[in-house]
């Protein structure tokens, strides 16, 4: 009899562990505009949601969903801001309409390569930066993966700003890119990611700008068939979460994802430089030129007032982040 009642005592405890194990779960969304499971970034965002996984001991579960599942990346960063417990894929071109002062990273040449960029995320400034949105209710996560050097793709080549005046180009809602493209003579219309496609094949934008590999992953070379160089920004992605949230967690847990964030954001920018002429090749073996003699002296002097056009910056805050670049 007292057998059985061990027995029966032990049956009955293991019957709870599994129910124990799944409240003691919280499962977050992890959203980004991509689509193809191939690309750097998507490739990133399924590791990491493994590795944090594992690192809490299944506490935190990251269901990763590509292609604006949740609703464009301005969307998911509102509804972050509001309290939802996501996490997104997105950039400070994006974040800026929260605070203005990141949208200096997502501006026209300020990085002339990767270690420059290293520079500022290590810097006070950057620091202050994530203070603010913090403030505005987000917790960045993964602070510097390199999503890629963006170019623009359209039906001809432009190789300087002249040759872009007048041109509808699709750019993402952010206050520096629209500046950037006014400044080269464009006319810069703001459309989530998922939206581009359409745009460029029913010819509401004549072009659009993106990495090769975004390019290629939404297949915009089956609408233009022109790519110029010019490298107007070097785009890095930020994985940011609700705040309160985040400070809501065990230590352990934030600390997981905190130290995952930064050894996957080195990662994802040796992924995304690796496979960048891998994707151009690909584009021109699928018809797409690639125009490499652009004049980008002259687009970056067309640049150089672009930031003055960006409502809301704070006085001297261009002046600090070329300085922390320089250092």
């Amino acid at each position: 009899m007292r057998l059985f009642k061990m027995l029966a005592t032990a049956a009955a405890i293991a019957l709870t562990l599994p129910a124990i194990s799944h409240a003691d779960t919280k499962k977050l969304r992890f959203t980004t505009s991509q689509v193809n499971p191939d690309e750097p970034i998507v490739r990133a965002m399924k590791t990491f949601a493994e590795r944090v996984n594992t690192r809490t001991e299944g506490r935190l579960e990251l269901e990763v969903l590509t292609g604006d599942q949740l609703g464009p990346q301005k969307k998911v960063n509102e509804m972050i801001a509001s309290g939802a417990t996501l996490v997104s894929a997105t950039d400070y071109g994006q974040l800026s309409t929260f605070v203005p002062d990141v949208g200096v990273i997502a501006g026209p040449y300020v990085f002339k390569d990767v270690a420059a960029a290293d520079k500022l995320f290590a810097a006070p400034v950057f620091k202050d930066m994530e203070a603010e949105l913090e403030a505005k209710g987000f917790k960045v996560l993964m602070p510097s993966g390199l999503f890629g050097l963006r170019h623009v793709i359209g039906p001809k080549a432009y190789r300087t700003p002249a040759d872009m005046a007048g041109v509808t180009i699709r750019v993402p809602s952010s206050p520096v890119m629209v500046a950037t493209f006014t400044a080269f003579g464009a006319r810069p219309t703001e459309l989530p990611w998922g939206d581009v496609y359409n745009a460029l094949q029913s010819n509401v934008v004549d072009a659009a700008e993106a990495p090769f590999g975004s390019a290629a992953g939404a297949k915009l070379q089956e609408t233009r068939k022109v790519i110029s160089k010019t490298g107007h920004q070097m785009m890095f992605t930020a994985w940011v979460t609700n705040k309160a949230f985040f400070d809501g967690l065990d230590p352990a847990d934030q600390q997981a994802l905190l130290e995952e964030g930064q050894t996957i954001a080195k990662e994802l920018t040796a992924m995304t430089l690796e496979t960048d002429e891998r994707y151009a090749k690909d584009l021109q073996a699928q018809g797409v030129e690639i125009v490499g003699d652009v004049d980008v002296a002259a687009f970056q002097d067309a640049a150089k007032n672009a930031f003055d056009a960006v409502p809301g910056l704070t006085p001297g805050i261009v002046d600090k982040v070329r300085a922390a670049v320089a250092n």
